[in-house]
């Protein structure tokens, strides 16, 4: 039940992300409103759960945004599974623990969008790339996964007990 329930809200929160979040432009990025419920809520479920949910809404967003097909599907299996493999290693209980899993995560998805953006597309304005992806993302990232923990921090424990 708690796998459907999360992956509803996943696509949920895609459509929210692709029909109003991806209008808000902060310094030339946009955050997301996924990656940080995907992080938090892999703390809280067994690898396999989390890697074939963070999978799909992967692929969701990688049919209605559009770009390199399977990359978003990648990265987000990749980072629940890697979270939630490695959850006993973490204080889940910390929210500076949460939010420093956000940023790397941030950091991770930035990296292999990057390198696949320069392969796929050679593109130029890698020192901008880094700054946006590196800096400027996670921090953004890491202050939205910051207010959704603080609203619906309690809902995403209760994964857990479930």
């Amino acid at each position: 039940m708690k796998r459907l329930v999360l992956f509803i809200t996943g696509v949920l929160l895609i459509i929210i992300q692709n029909s109003i979040i991806n209008y808000i432009d902060i310094f030339g990025v946009t955050f997301s409103i996924l990656l940080p419920v995907l992080v938090m809520s892999s703390l809280y479920i067994d690898e396999i759960e989390a890697s074939v949910i963070g999978l799909l809404l992967g692929f969701i967003i990688d049919i209605t945004v559009g770009g390199i097909v399977g990359i978003n599907a990648l990265i987000l299996s990749v980072i629940s599974y890697t979270i939630s493999h490695y959850k006993k290693n973490f204080y889940i209980n910390s929210t500076s623990m949460i939010m420093a899993l956000i940023a790397i995560s941030t950091v991770f998805q930035s990296l292999v969008m990057i390198i696949a953006s320069l392969i796929a597309y050679k593109t130029d304005g890698f020192l901008i790339m880094i700054l946006k992806g590196f800096i400027i993302l996670p921090i953004l990232n890491t202050i939205i996964g910051y207010l959704i923990y603080k609203l619906f921090g309690g809902i995403i424990m209760k994964l857990s007990k479930e």
